[in-house]
């Protein structure tokens, strides 16, 4: 089942986190200013997640070569019955970085508009490639390049001018770096899956 976002562009803030704790700690300050869950989105590499954030995910039996097209990589913790600090939620697989690996988001990213060109794509490849059917390619890259560091992506969708300069003042302040908003006019059917929440809690 999908559904249409043509109405209107995705108005996302994007923070850069070398620090998992940092990221943790931008989760709880969004959420507790009023984000909801389906407003955050995670684009790291597969590594990373099972590193740095194996308190919040588990993995799963799916491969990235998985027929089923995007594939889940992790759970959130909370849906396999675990308690105590949790994200919501399933990461999917994306594509590849060249120096890391296979790269996983979460259905938020690019307001779901990444999950629904990953859906229609046989055999994904470098990611970067993918995001640059979504965004100016030269930001693709960067974002691309961040991956391939081991960084994690944080990004924050937002329907107002006031709720943007808030969440990038939290992304700042949890030490996010080259915080940035992207405009993605959404010209194409998103899975309905791509509209559920991705974080149920951070605290």
């Amino acid at each position: 089942m999908t559904t249409n976002e043509n109405a209107a562009p995705i108005r996302e803030a994007v923070g850069i986190f070398f620090d998992a704790q940092h990221l943790k700690d931008a989760l709880k300050d969004l959420l507790a200013s009023g984000f909801e869950p389906e407003e955050l989105g995670l684009l790291a590499s597969e590594q990373v997640v099972a590193r740095s954030l194996g308190d919040l995910y588990a993995r799963t039996n799916e491969s990235d070569d998985s027929p089923r097209a995007p594939a889940i990589a992790f759970v959130g913790r909370e849906s396999v019955g675990e308690t105590g600090k949790a994200l919501g939620g399933s990461l999917f697989f994306v594509g590849t970085s060249g120096v890391m690996g296979a790269v996983v988001a979460s259905a938020a990213v690019f307001g779901g508009a990444l999950l629904a060109a990953v859906g229609g794509i046989v055999g994904v490849g470098v990611v970067g490639a993918l995001v640059a059917t979504i965004i100016h390619q030269s930001d693709a890259e960067y974002l691309q390049h961040q991956v391939d560091e081991g960084h994690i992506l944080l990004f924050v969708r937002m329907a107002d001018a006031d709720r943007e300069q808030q969440a990038m003042n939290i992304l700042i302040r949890n030490c996010a770096v080259d915080t940035k908003m992207y405009v993605v006019p959404v010209e194409r059917s998103v899975p309905t899956a791509a509209l559920q929440p991705v974080l149920k809690s951070a605290a």
